[in-house]
């Protein structure tokens, strides 16, 4: 397990089973870095922020030297604060799309939106990210990657190879160690109680990750 360093540069217990099986998912990653390139600078927009690949993409956003708008109910605010938003919107309250505020990238990671609808919002050029490979998008990917200054992306980073996964993970490594990434637990459940697991995060209400473990959490 990676050891944990602390910003001073002194080290702290290494991480736990359980937090180290919440930070090995490169999917932020892979869209932030390969995808967006995103770079210092520039403005980023996250929706779905509090969720388990928002989590960990709002700091991936800060480490990269973006300006970050986190998206997210309510509840969630502090949370996506913590972790390093400039400015968090209340899908509640504000439809982000038609505040007039315009981004770089917009990840959406709740895959709730489109390209179509957040076109406006993007800076020209600009990255419209999704995680959710709808009809329309794989359409509009072609057309956009040719002759679009808005473009949209959508990346499968399960079809990575062994190699890729493995580079991804070491670097997803390195930052934990130096506590630029750090885990978000909601909720740790037992193998014996993996149906609740499920329904738990089919709910929808979950913060950062929710980890299955082999014994009863403490």
């Amino acid at each position: 397990m990676p050891v944990r360093t602390s910003r001073d540069g002194t080290e702290t217990a290494n991480f736990s089973y359980a937090e180290a099986a919440a930070l090995v998912d490169g999917t932020a990653l892979c869209f932030l870095r390969d995808k967006a390139n995103l770079q210092r600078g520039q403005t980023i927009l996250i929706n779905g922020v509090s969720g388990a690949v928002g989590t960990t993409a709002v700091q991936l956003a800060k480490h990269f030297g973006a300006t970050v708008t986190g998206v997210c109910s309510g509840a969630n605010t502090e949370l996506v604060r913590k972790l390093g938003a400039d400015t968090v919107i209340d899908y509640h309250q504000t439809d982000f799309t038609r505040t007039g505020q315009t981004y770089d990238v917009i990840f959406d990671v709740a895959g709730k939106s489109s390209f179509s609808r957040c076109r406006g919002a993007l800076n020209r050029p600009g990255v419209y990210l999704t995680t959710a490979p709808s009809p329309a998008i794989l359409l509009q990917m072609p057309w956009t990657s040719r002759f679009g200054a808005r473009k949209a992306v959508v990346a499968f980073t399960g079809l990575r190879t062994p190699g890729e996964k493995r580079k991804d993970l070491l670097s997803i490594k390195d930052l934990a160690e130096a506590s630029t990434l750090v885990p978000v637990i909601d909720a740790r459940y037992p193998l014996p109680r993996i149906t609740d697991a499920y329904r738990y995060v089919d709910a929808g209400h979950k913060k950062g990750n929710v980890v299955v473990t082999l014994t009863d959490p403490p």
